[in-house]
């Protein structure tokens, strides 16, 4: 792997697009929560609907029991095949609902796949600053006691020469 510097104005791009991400993530879960939403209340209509259809289908044959009348008889099977295709047309509905819902959760997928991608690379780079700080400051540091080293040892030998009347040449 290239050693790569740090860069202020990568890092701050990076927070947008992390940021970005965040809210076409939130706007998709929106999304599928909705999707979700819509399935459960077509599922729900579905429900009803067998619900009347067992209803009117026990009321059919207590009326075909008693001997009602034929015009009876045909409007509840007219009824009963409404339903039915009512059910069809739900169960379409629903079908349309669930490609909806999976839609949606490959659209949250990759969002969410997208906005992890970011954190890690935000992580890299406040890692690859982190090293560069530590570096500065021990290159600051190895500096600073050179020079006060420095300092020191000339401070000393300069008391030294003075003290013994030597000038110019250094004790080692």
């Amino acid at each position: 792997m290239s050693q790569q510097q740090a860069n202020p104005q990568r890092m701050q791009t990076l927070r947008n697009l992390h940021e970005q991400a965040q809210q076409e993530g939130h706007r998709v879960a929106v999304q599928l929560k909705r999707a979700q939403a819509e399935q459960t209340q077509a599922e729900a209509k579905l429900g009803q609907l067998q619900q009347f259809a067992d209803q009117y289908l026990r009321q059919l044959s207590e009326l075909e029991r008693a001997g009602g009348a034929w015009s009876s008889v045909r409007d509840m099977r007219s009824f009963l095949e409404r339903i039915a295709a009512a059910q069809a047309a739900q169960r379409t509905e629903i079908e349309a609902a669930r490609a909806r819902c999976a839609e949606q959760l490959r659209a949250w997928t990759a969002m969410r796949q997208k906005e992890k991608a970011f954190e890690v690379l935000l992580a890299q780079e406040q890692g690859l600053m982190l090293t560069q700080q530590r570096k500065r400051q021990q290159a600051d540091l190895q500096e600073w006691s050179l020079n006060r080293r420095d300092a020191f040892a000339d401070s000393f030998t300069d008391s030294q020469n003075s003290r013994f009347g030597d000038t110019g040449t250094r004790r080692r």
